[in-house]
């Protein structure tokens, strides 16, 4: 892993004999697609019926498995702590919101725009994000137990959503549009932090950061140095 750097129903026509004309239920007459499936084998098993990315996720996943079918997939996701589906081309990840075992989960490289799926995976201790088109990272709230973090590449302005992760010690953010880092003042624990290619013009917050040994902050608007950081 590189971290430095979701149903349509069949409706059975049957010809109606009798002078009254058959009507199907309204609901019915949409197709229902990107179900709330709570787990992956129920994602894959009806993976005919679901949205054309969602479809793409499940593929990707049971040929990174190699299982040949939906139950022997489920099993070994049931058993593994780390996936890596970095550079497959997702966009939906929300067949990946019933993998609550993960503790590692690469998913950099790939087209994701929305990350909403990823907000009970709680048990993550480090997650790649990087190189996507991500723009609301809120999700990313909840996972307090993340101590490795890539957003690298990404399209994020507002990085609040992050004052919860106290425990992060490794946060990639270099390549995004970000301009405010307050909330950086908070991960006291950080020791590597990458925010250079931003547009980062106050680093007072970082002064509270007295564990870093590795910052990047070059292609910047800094205007001014902290004297721990000359």
């Amino acid at each position: 892993m590189r971290f430095g750097k979701n149903a349509l129903f069949g409706v059975s026509v049957t010809c109606c004999l009798s002078v009254t004309a058959c009507m199907l239920p309204a609901s019915a007459a949409q197709p229902k697609q990107n179900e709330d499936y709570s787990s992956f084998t129920q994602w894959c098993e009806n993976k005919e019926h679901i949205s054309p990315e969602a479809r793409h996720t499940v593929e990707v996943l049971l040929k990174q498995l190699e299982a040949e079918d939906c139950l022997t997939a489920g099993v070994k996701l049931s058993k593994i702590t780390e996936l890596v589906l970095d550079n497959n081309q997702i966009t939906d990840i929300t067949p990946l919101s019933g993998l609550t075992n993960l503790t590692v989960l690469g998913l950099n490289d790939n087209q994701i725009t929305d990350i909403a799926s990823l907000s009970g995976l709680t048990n993550l201790t480090v997650l790649g994000l990087g190189d996507n088109q991500i723009t609301d990272i809120t999700p990313l709230s909840r996972l307090t137990n993340l101590t490795g973090l890539w957003l690298n590449d990404n399209k994020i302005t507002d990085i609040t959503p992050l004052s919860r992760l106290t425990n992060l010690t490794q946060l990639g953010l270099y390549n995004n549009q970000i301009t405010d880092i307050a909330t950086l003042s908070r991960l006291t624990n950080l020791t590597q932090l990458g925010l250079y290619n931003n547009q980062i013009t106050d680093i007072t917050p970082l002064s509270q950061l007295t564990h870093l040994t590795q910052l990047g902050l070059y292609n910047n608007q800094i205007t001014d140095t902290l004297p721990y950081l000359s």
